[in-house]
């Protein structure tokens, strides 16, 4: 393994990052940024072990990306995404590693930069988690907007939130002691760019939709949202967000 001893990298829209840590930093106080020649990734799971998050950018959705080994900064997420909030729409986002401290700067399109220092944590604060490989027998791509909206719908409704596959289509459902609802997505009736289903049979899994709440809220400026499921499995929603960068969380479905 090449150790890097610092680096550089520069990303043209800081609002990528704003949305994608506000989401991580509400899931986790804290975690790594690990950074090899192939990109940047953050990769961490919640206290309870429901949920696991990661963001990852390739090399070539930077600007400037000057690094060339692979090291992992602990940090503290909630301070990373305090500074990032900062971030106005057409800001840029510079990271800087030089081997003891991490610097954030965000760069105005005039060329004023406001640049933050997060202090470096113990990598024995950090949990080590591996990367998840699960065989999905549903995956469904929509348009972000539709994502979205299902989530508002569902959030006022109650607290939890139902995915059902078949092979025409994908509902999703939810209910409360007051109210209950329902959407149905579809290729024929537009809501579904792709819809992807193994075999012949009822794929059907519910999850807290609290877990969902700030990658919902991510999804503004995602260019495409694919939601992934089985039952008795995970799900993933995956946003593929401007330059190559993807958000990626996975729920554990509820045991009842």
């Amino acid at each position: 393994m090449v150790v890097i001893t610092g680096f550089k990298l520069r990303f043209l829209d800081a609002r990528v990052w704003r949305y994608a840590l506000a989401a991580i930093a509400d899931l986790v106080d804290i975690g790594a940024v690990g950074v090899t020649s192939e990109g940047l990734m953050i990769r961490a799971m919640d206290p309870s072990h429901v949920a696991l998050i990661e963001f990852h950018v390739p090399s070539a959705g930077f600007e400037v990306f000057d690094a060339g080994g692979e090291v992992n900064i602990p940090i503290s997420f909630e301070d990373f995404s305090k500074i990032l909030k900062r971030a106005s729409k057409k800001d840029e986002l510079a990271l800087e590693y030089d081997g003891q401290r991490f610097w954030v700067e965000l760069i105005t399109p005039q060329g004023i930069g406001r640049r933050f220092s997060i202090p470096i944590l113990s990598s024995s604060a950090v949990e080590k988690v591996p990367e998840l490989k699960i065989d999905f027998p549903v995956r469904s791509k929509m348009y972000p907007q539709a994502f979205y909206s299902a989530y508002k719908v569902f959030s006022e409704v109650g607290e939890v939130i139902t995915f059902s596959s078949t092979p025409e289509g994908l509902r999703i459902s939810g209910s409360s002691e007051t109210a209950e609802a329902e959407i149905i997505l579809t290729l024929e009736g537009g809501g579904l760019l792709e819809h992807q289903h193994s075999g012949e049979d009822v794929e059907k899994a519910s999850y807290t939709i609290d877990y969902f709440d700030k990658v919902a809220t991510a999804s503004s400026i995602a260019e495409e949202t694919s939601i992934a499921f089985g039952t008795d499995r995970p799900c993933e929603v995956t946003l593929s967000m401007p330059r190559g960068a993807r958000l990626v969380l996975y729920v554990a479905p509820r045991s009842e």
